[in-house]
């Protein structure tokens, strides 16, 4: 699977309101990003990192940070992203911009749950969305300015095993 598909897939999220074989069972490494202020476990494989300017409907952009690991032959995918929107930018309330970043990501695939969720007091959003390709988990977070996307992306052929382990050892620091 190219990673492309998954910043394609959130990047009209973001902005409307943006390898290695895993065997079940495996090991989760530890990773932390200081800058983007948060701790998760991955599969144990190379964690790849991007960063892209991303652009809003305004005109206004934003650096889009991109962290993430593919296993099982390139069928599944865990991923994180962040951003920080401008100081005036989504100021409508937490609940209304995970709205808009879900129904932005969702477009024509068919949504298969969403409910609304927190972490710790940091509002955010658990939807699930496939398309003809692939299934997505996402677990989104809005931290005063700061959007938290973790995504999982799968091959209906190929299940995710660790989504579980891999959502809930997410951590705001």
């Amino acid at each position: 699977m190219k990673m492309r598909v998954v910043p394609t897939f959130l990047t009209a999220a973001l902005f409307l309101t943006g390898g290695a074989v895993c065997a079940v069972g495996q090991q989760l490494q530890p990773y932390t990003s200081t800058d983007g202020r948060f701790t998760v476990s991955f599969p144990q494989a190379e964690v790849k990192q991007d960063t892209e300017q991303a652009k809003f409907k305004d005109g206004g952009s934003t650096p889009l940070y991109e962290f993430w690991v593919e296993v099982d032959g390139g069928n599944v995918s865990y991923m994180v992203m962040y951003n920080d929107y401008p100081a005036d930018y989504a100021n409508d309330g937490a609940d209304a911009v995970l709205a808009r970043t879900r129904n932005g990501a969702v477009g024509s695939k068919t949504l298969l749950s969403d409910m609304a969720i927190n972490l710790n007091g940091v509002p955010g959003r658990e939807f699930t969305v496939k398309d003809d390709k692939w299934n997505f988990t996402v677990r989104q977070f809005l931290s005063g300015k700061r959007l938290y996307q973790l995504i999982v992306v799968s091959n209906p052929d190929h299940p995710a095993a660790q989504t579980s382990d891999f959502l809930n050892s997410f951590k705001i620091l």
